[in-house]
């Protein structure tokens, strides 16, 4: 064997040593990558029992606090027909301004009529439908029960409950003093029932302009019900009502009067009630 043979074959064993370490550093890197992602399906798996356990204990103790705390149903009245209008408001009244079920506001409202509402001299005033609703308690302990929106609790009659004589709830503590209906807040115990009503308006233009629109024009009130318990939940529920109370007068431009009935262009929702429970924090 030459010199230049042994050379030769100490270089191919080099290269043949180098290919073997580099195979083994790569069997090593991809074994280190399976360890790496076994490890990371432990920690998934372990953060996903761990979520499980979490909402499981949460879902015990909101059967738990649901068992104990109050629970109200929300029922609606069809709104009453015709509307009112008030030709010195044009919108909805701020909170400094005189409200729509003061005496004063009322005796300046009266019925829609048959009559054409001609714009633009009819266009900025308020044209708005009172509705009235029942809530009902169905649940083991006391409700206080706050509307906000225009509203306010009365006494009276429901056509959803007809010959019972449903009175007022009784003021939390509290809020004698306030001289607005306004952010008060009533009692309803277990097995109780309250009338409200409230009133949803917009000038007769925007009722016009929302004619043709894919949303009609509206308005709603939301009650909001807190319980009695210190751990326990806060109802938010919403009515809202919509609907094309005027229509176009043929062949009279600038002309609108009412539709001739109620039906099949006002309706109410009522959504389903929104929970928040106390101890539970409030996702950011």
């Amino acid at each position: 064997m030459t010199l230049q043979d042994a050379v030769d074959l100490s270089t191919t064993f080099a290269a043949i040593a180098t290919c073997v370490l580099v195979g083994f550093g790569i069997y090593q890197l991809r074994a280190l990558k399976r360890q790496l992602e076994m490890g990371q399906q432990a920690t998934d798996a372990a953060v996903h029992a761990a979520e499980a356990a979490r909402r499981a204990v949460q879902e015990t103790m909101r059967a738990r606090i649901d068992g104990q705390v109050a629970r109200v149903v929300v029922l609606s009245e069809d709104p009453t027909w015709p509307p009112l209008r008030n030709p010195l408001l044009a919108d909805m009244p701020n909170a400094s301004e005189p409200r729509l079920f003061d005496l004063s506001t009322l005796h300046g409202s009266p019925e829609v009529g048959s009559d054409d509402l001609i714009f633009p001299e009819d266009s900025h005033q308020l044209m708005w439908f009172v509705v009235r609703g029942i809530i009902t308690n169905e649940g083991p302990s006391t409700a206080r029960i706050r509307l906000d929106g225009e509203g306010r609790f009365i006494e009276g009659e429901s056509s959803l409950l007809p010959g019972i004589s449903i009175a007022c709830p009784p003021l939390a503590g509290g809020w004698r003093g306030n001289p607005s209906y306004l952010f008060r807040e009533h009692i309803l115990r277990p097995g109780q029932t309250a009338l409200f009503e409230w009133a949803a308006g917009n000038s007769t233009s925007e009722w016009a302009e929302k004619h043709d629109a894919g949303v009609p024009a509206g308005g709603s009130v939301t009650l909001t019900v807190f319980d009695s318990a210190a751990h326990g939940v806060v109802d938010t529920v919403k009515v809202e009502l919509q609907g094309r109370p005027l229509q176009p007068v043929p062949q009279r431009v600038g002309h609108w009067r009412l539709t001739h009935t109620l039906d099949d262009h006002m309706g109410i929702t009522v959504w389903p009630t929104q929970r928040q429970y106390r101890g539970e924090e409030r996702p950011t």
